[in-house]
């Protein structure tokens, strides 16, 4: 019978974030306060009224769109199956990838020089802070004979119901580089 296991990470909050934060306020409150001034300006009452509406609106907007920024990536580890998907506000589900783990051919740390040094296809970047040491990068092969990496910062229960389908090479790296 084959177990399942989940994590939840949650992205942490970075400058871009707080910047789409201030902008999508920003907007929010400019266009509407544009209308309310240009009818008390242009003496067309009808368009502060048009404002208020606007007002309205836009506060629920900048609400959909600022609650829209948080998202948290889901581990699922069923069977030899690792899967991940992007959970968005709490409202929708993205599948980032599912990946068997037999096809894992390497698992390390996270630095810059290994990173650099291999050739790599595309990167799946679902850690809670990028460019963190604490993160784990497991490589598998891509279709054009590259390879994928995936940078992810699971917990022990997750390397754990991994390590039973790893292959011998990368379940030797796990227990000589001390990953669990």
């Amino acid at each position: 019978m084959d177990t399942l296991v989940e994590q939840v990470v949650r992205r942490d909050r970075t400058p871009r974030y707080t910047l789409n934060v201030v902008l999508i306020i920003l907007i929010a409150a400019a266009v509407p306060a544009f209308f309310m001034v240009l009818g008390k300006l242009i003496e067309r009452y009808y368009l502060v009224v048009i404002g208020l509406f606007l007002l309205l609106f836009a506060v629920y907007l900048a609400w959909y769109f600022i609650t829209s920024l948080k998202f948290e990536y889901e581990y699922a580890v069923l069977g030899s199956t690792f899967r991940v998907d992007k959970v968005i506000a709490q409202r929708r589900r993205k599948k980032v990838l599912k990946l068997d783990i037999k096809e894992i051919d390497g698992i390390f740390f996270y630095s810059d020089e290994k990173m650099s040094a291999l050739k790599l296809n595309k990167v799946y970047d679902v850690a809670a802070r990028s460019y963190d040491e604490q993160n784990l990068v497991a490589t598998f092969p891509a279709e054009n004979g590259r390879k994928n990496a995936i940078v992810f910062c699971p917990k022990e229960k997750i390397l754990t119901a991994m390590k039973p389908y790893f292959n011998r090479e990368v379940a030797l790296a796990v227990y000589h580089d001390k990953l669990l």
